[in-house]
């Protein structure tokens, strides 16, 4: 009999699931999942019925985008 985490399927490549996304980012899954609902972070795209997947190339653009900003509030004083 095939175990739970043989049934899971790999997100699509070059994505990752919420899971690993948030893992990638740095913040726990529910962060994630608020950021969706108020329309703020990285873009993401569902998959199926409830599955939600990220572009790397998104996170990474969002990460770098972060990473400007908190460095122009630094240079402010």
């Amino acid at each position: 009999m095939p175990t739970r985490s043989r049934l899971r399927k790999p997100p699509p490549a070059g994505y990752l699931w919420s899971s690993g996304a948030a893992d990638y980012l740095g913040v726990h899954v529910v962060t994630l999942y608020h950021w969706r609902r108020d329309e703020i972070g990285p873009r993401s795209s569902v998959v199926g019925r409830r599955r939600w997947a990220y572009k790397i190339a998104d996170l990474d653009a969002y990460l770098a985008g972060r990473h400007s900003a908190s460095l122009d509030t630094r240079g402010a004083g």
